[in-house]
């Protein structure tokens, strides 16, 4: 038998690349944290600065073993020194490292993006969350064949007809999977399943019975048993791809009066069935809504403060963070600029292709939801392109 090898993270020798500029990022600082905790302290407050960043504990083997961000790293790291721990975590933490990284950010959001790439990249063992290996994001999806439902994927896939996501909270989501198969009438058997409808001519009559329960209780036309129609079947398809897209919310007054309706009549098992679809597609609902907000809204430049009084541009497409630059302030860049954001603005930007890319446009529109006010510093693409072209006649310097 071959002998399994185990997988070990390299020895740290910096944080590494970022989708932010460097523009944004302070040198690296390293630390051997002394054992007396009065004297970690002292160090901190000589050497820690009080501006947001990302700071990594080091363990014996010189490894990344936890990384996390602040607002203030100076007073984030002195709680770790404090005479009682914030919580068992934190002292578990310290116990097991050595060595103390940060890297100095201009911005507490560009700080939070920072984090999630040093997770998904270091994948440090204290980290619980944002992790390839841990509790994940995911899409909601409507396909299959003859026959298509609900289901969810952390992958887009080909099986795949529409899809919408990422989507925090796996397991709320599937609970609304589950609803929205059976709000809509859509089968919730394996693929595998041979399907055929109704209005399909045969050589033979063979009559079939469903496979399922679903069709008694009426939440399943049975495709799988030529019970309905492929056209019925497609309407009832079409209506819960209008519900994922906000379209059509008809549905949620409709359950709520056959709720009231089952209250009456003291079907109060019934009634709280319903209450239960009301509540996972309400939720589903409002998880759209952010999703769809910020693929429509998101688009374009956000200026964010850089070091030493320059302005940094996040790119964003539908969404998601495509990359970043520095102000145009030289010719070469203003042109490369101009290029980049022509490019950008004619194509359409896929879907999340990993977690990383998934997290860090969950973290945007939570950012943007808790800080409202920033959607209008937004530049479209048209005129961040112009305020280049400004630059190259005139020297015209954007801050942010």
């Amino acid at each position: 038998m071959p002998k399994l090898i185990e997988y070990q993270m390299p020895s740290f020798n910096g944080f590494g690349a970022s989708i932010l500029v460097q523009q944004t990022r302070g040198r690296i600082k390293r630390h051997q944290i002394p054992t007396d905790r009065m004297q970690a302290r002292e160090l901190l407050h000589d050497h820690c600065p009080l501006t947001p960043g990302v700071y990594g504990w080091l363990d014996d083997r010189n490894q990344l073993c936890y990384v996390g961000k602040s607002k203030s790293l100076r007073k984030r790291l002195l709680s770790y020194f404090a005479k009682t721990p914030a919580d068992k975590k934190t002292a578990r933490i310290r116990q097991h490292s050595q060595t103390l990284v940060w890297e100095p950010i201009s911005n507490e959001l560009l700080a939070l993006l920072r984090e999630q790439e040093l997770i998904y990249r270091w994948r440090p063992e204290f980290n619980t969350q944002g992790q390839p290996t841990k509790r994940q994001p995911a899409f909601i999806c409507l396909g299959g064949g003859l026959a298509p439902n609900a289901f969810f994927t952390r992958r887009v896939t080909d099986k795949s007809e529409f899809s919408f996501g990422p989507i925090a909270g796996t397991g709320r989501l599937r609970s609304a999977v589950d609803t929205i198969n059976q709000c809509f009438q859509l089968r919730d058997c394996a693929d595998k399943i041979k399907f055929k409808f109704n209005n399909q001519l045969t050589l033979f009559e063979n009559p079939q019975t469903a496979q399922c329960i679903r069709f008694e209780l009426g939440t399943c036309p049975a495709p799988c048993a030529a019970q309905c129609s492929s056209h019925a079947y497609q309407s009832n398809v079409t209506e819960a791809r209008e519900f994922i897209l906000g379209n059509d919310l008809a549905i949620l007054s409709r359950l709520d009066q056959e709720m009231q309706n089952a209250a009456g009549r003291q079907s109060f098992e019934k009634a709280a069935i319903l209450r239960d679809h009301i509540k996972n597609l309400n939720w589903l609902n409002r998880r759209m809504s952010a999703l769809r907000n910020a693929q429509k809204s998101f688009n374009g430049v956000l200026p964010i403060k850089a070091r030493k009084k320059r302005a940094a541009w996040l790119i964003l497409k539908g969404g998601q963070l495509i990359g970043s630059t520095i102000a145009p302030d030289s010719e070469e860049r203003a042109i490369a600029t101009i290029k980049r954001l022509t490019e950008v603005s004619l194509h359409e930007k896929p879907m999340p292709e990993n977690l990383m890319e998934m997290n860090l446009q969950l973290i945007l529109i939570a950012w943007f939801r808790k800080h409202p006010k920033l959607k209008n510093s937004l530049i479209p693409f048209g005129d961040a392109v112009d305020i280049c072209e400004k630059w190259l006649d005139g020297g015209f310097l954007p801050t942010a």
